[in-house]
């Protein structure tokens, strides 16, 4: 990314941007006009890529007979786990907002201001603040309804992806793709390339091959790390006895698989410590140290281990792009151009340096990373023989 912005503008590489980036926007509008039927078969896509080394395993390393049955594994393990996940978690959050709905009625009525504010703090609030109108505002069904009004403002920003479908609907067929794309995976892949003319299949086959090598270093690995953090997390907040302390650990645990979009949990996570204040009778700034340490240490592992382990190497984009990706994409495609924001744009990246710009040393470096992949494979085949 930093040799492409490093090259001079000129007027033949900029006109050669724009017409590429009408072409992208012509296809991005294109997609929007069959967006409800496309949704569906795009996000069980996603998750059959996801879980494809599970039905590979069971396929090849287990020495399933079928692929179907393989698929048929998989999907009963997954449901398996859905349930025990909900069995354990549907109690345990239950019990967690019953007690924090029960310290807020303990509190509600300015206690709650009392006990976590210090003496010095909370005089210099009484003389700048009626706080017994702030007091009334701060009531459960003042804090249940703003909770509503928050939740319903972010459900519109996802069911403005899906105008005609249900979500019901979404899900049944969401379901059914899964099945079927994950039984001929590979072959769905190929279909595509021998759709085109047999004189650009090795070049669109070399582009399909770093495509997925983006969305393999990317989807698998983001799930892969969401799901660590979000343990760990829950772990955490479990061991400080912050409430709803499962529930924030897999909140901010999914929110992790779009790049920045943890920061979102940190007011959650800081109404939380003052709830825990007030449960536990601690100040409410050793609450927010408390918390907001264990994020900090959840971080820490999460940019020093887990991503150097799980990722390897990263997209390459700077801070300030990956925003703006996840802008452009969210805007053109709403929540699912959020979660393929990076590795699509990565993707169009490689094909504007290998087939637009032909950067020589671009070309060799990507085609040495796919050879040595090529090689892995076939090891791999040759050792399962």
């Amino acid at each position: 990314m930093d040799k492409f912005l490093n090259k001079p503008f000129t007027l033949d590489r900029t006109v050669r941007i724009l017409l590429i980036s009408i072409l992208v926007l012509l296809c991005v509008m294109a997609i929007s006009a069959i967006w409800e039927v496309l949704l569906p078969f795009l996000l069980a896509g996603i998750f059959a890529y996801v879980m494809l080394p599970l039905v590979k395993f069971f396929q090849y390393k287990a020495r399933v007979k079928s692929r179907g049955l393989s698929v048929l594994i998989v999907f009963v393990l997954l449901g398996v786990v859905l349930a025990l996940g909900f069995i354990y978690l549907i109690p345990s959050i239950e019990e967690e907002i019953a007690k924090t709905l029960e310290a807020l009625n303990v509190y509600n009525g300015g206690g709650l201001l009392e006990l976590i504010l210090p003496e010095g703090m909370l005089a210099m609030l009484k003389e700048a603040v009626d706080l017994d109108r702030f007091s009334q505002e701060l009531s459960v069904e003042n804090i249940m309804k703003t909770i509503e009004t928050a939740w319903t403002q972010v459900g519109s920003i996802v069911d403005s992806t899906i105008s005609v479908f249900s979500w019901g609907v979404v899900f049944a067929m969401g379901i059914v793709y899964f099945i079927f794309i994950m039984i001929d995976f590979e072959g769905l892949a190929s279909g595509m390339i021998e759709l085109f003319p047999p004189s650009i299949r090795g070049s669109l086959h070399s582009v399909m091959t770093e495509i997925d090598s983006y969305m393999n270093s990317y989807f698998r690995g983001q799930a892969l790390i969401a799901l660590s953090v979000g343990l760990l997390l829950s772990i955490g907040f479990n061991i400080i006895d912050l409430p709803m302390a499962t529930a924030m650990g897999i909140l901010i645990g999914l929110l992790n698989f779009i790049p920045y979009m943890q920061a979102l949990g940190v007011i959650p996570l800081a109404f939380m410590s003052v709830l825990m204040s007030a449960q536990q009778g601690q100040g409410v700034f050793v609450c927010l140290l408390l918390a907001f340490g264990v994020l900090f240490i959840v971080q820490v592992i999460q940019e020093t281990i887990l991503v150097p382990k799980i990722m390897g190497e990263k997209m390459g984009m700077r801070p300030s792009l990956i925003l703006l990706s996840l802008s452009v994409w969210g805007y053109l495609l709403g929540f699912f151009g959020m979660l393929v924001a990076l590795p699509l744009t990565m993707s169009l990246y490689s094909i504007y340096m290998r087939y637009v710009l032909r950067d020589e040393a671009y070309i060799a470096l990507i085609d040495a990373k796919l050879k040595r992949d090529r090689e892995r494979r076939e090891a791999r085949k040759k050792a399962k023989k």
